[in-house]
């Protein structure tokens, strides 16, 4: 069976349930979990939603064998953490276990950096290889409703994005839009407009502002904090804003 058949017989078993979410780039430290978890945070505590949502209809889910979301999570204090979380390990069948699951209305999935690739793999055949990250990478596309793709302004994380797109994604037939990450302001716009151009040369859908790099997120897991605990401030109300536009886009996708 192709990849494109796959995902036909794939649609059937999505209707009714929960949405799931995945955060995926081929190459690590583009923000996937980054946005997993702030994503969550901002489902959770907003009324984004056709009703007002409780936490536990908001998961934040990781696939990772480090279990680094669960690490980032385990430090938020329970009574402000405003989802739940699940981690996987790279186990194989426990995600899929949401699937019908009435109280559950989105599972965003922070995925790692795919390096295990066959490079023998036909074009539209899969070419994750064969390992258990690989494996657990396979569950979640078969559950996805929609891909986000984060992307930086730094040319290498431009490709990793590309190979993710169309060897991935799109002949699994999955919905995406690409992020922009980590657009440091102080840069100027010369940089986000490269990227910007790169990613509609290819007809990619893409989220209109970028996500922009602040100090305070590369703290925010060490210190125990989603974008919604931020101590306020300018920086911290820019910064909730990125996340609530990005949680707005993935809404109107769906």
């Amino acid at each position: 069976m192709t990849l494109a058949q796959q995902a036909a017989t794939d649609v059937a078993a999505k209707a009714g349930g929960p949405k799931y979410i995945i955060f995926i780039q081929q190459k690590g430290g583009a923000g996937k979990s980054t946005m997993a978890v702030n994503v969550s945070a901002v489902q959770g505590r907003s009324s984004l939603l056709q009703n007002d949502i409780e936490d536990a209809a908001v998961i934040a889910a990781g696939i990772d064998p480090q279990g680094s979301l669960e690490t980032w999570a385990d430090r938020v204090p329970e009574e402000v953490l405003p989802f739940d979380y699940f981690v996987t390990k790279g186990k194989v069948g426990e995600l899929s276990g949401f699937r019908n699951d009435p109280a559950r209305r989105r599972i965003n999935v922070d995925t790692p950096g795919f390096m295990e690739i066959d490079p023998d793999a036909a074009w539209g055949e899969d070419p994750l290889g064969e390992s258990r990250v690989a494996d657990a990478l396979r569950e979640v596309l078969e559950l996805a409703d929609l891909a986000v793709v984060p992307i930086t302004p730094e040319w290498l994380s431009w490709n990793p994005a590309e190979f993710t797109i169309e060897r991935i994604l799109k002949p699994r037939g999955i919905p995406f839009v690409v992020v922009i990450n980590l657009h440091d302001p102080r840069d100027g716009d010369t940089a986000l407009d490269a990227v910007k151009k790169w990613i509609d040369e290819r007809g990619y859908p893409r989220m209109a502002d970028p996500i922009r790099k602040y100090k305070i997120h590369a703290h925010a897991a060490e210190n125990g904090l989603t974008v919604m605990q931020y101590r306020e401030s300018g920086t911290a109300l820019r910064a909730r804003e990125d996340f609530m536009n990005l949680a707005l886009v993935i809404e109107q996708m769906l």
